[in-house]
C-alpha cells in the first residue's frame, strides 16, 4: 500500500491569486492586532504604578488604533478568502 500526497484542487473553487491575497491579509492583520495589543500592555506593564493611571488613556487609543486596523485588514483578507 502507498500513500500518495497529491493535492487535488476543488474545481468548483480554484486557487486563485486572490485568495493567496486573502490568507496573506488575514495573516498579517492577526499579526498587527496581536502586536498592538502586546505593545500596549506591556507597555502599560512597564511603567511605575504611579504613572500608570496618567498613561492609561494614550495606550487604549494605541492598542484600539492597532486592533481596529488588524481588525479591519483581516476583515479584508476574509473577504478575499
Amino acid at each position: 500500500m502507498t500513500l500518495a500526497a497529491v493535492w487535488t484542487p476543488n474545481p468548483d473553487h480554484p486557487f486563485t491569486l486572490s485568495k493567496v491575497f486573502g490568507f496573506v491579509a488575514v495573516v498579517i492583520g492577526c499579526a498587527i492586532a496581536l502586536i498592538g495589543a502586546y505593545a500596549a500592555f506591556s507597555t502599560w506593564r512597564g511603567l511605575d504604578p504611579s504613572r500608570r493611571r496618567s498613561q492609561l488613556l494614550p495606550l487604549t487609543i494605541l492598542a484600539t488604533v492597532f486592533l481596529a486596523v488588524g481588525l479591519a485588514v483581516t476583515a479584508l483578507g476574509v473577504w478575499l478568502f
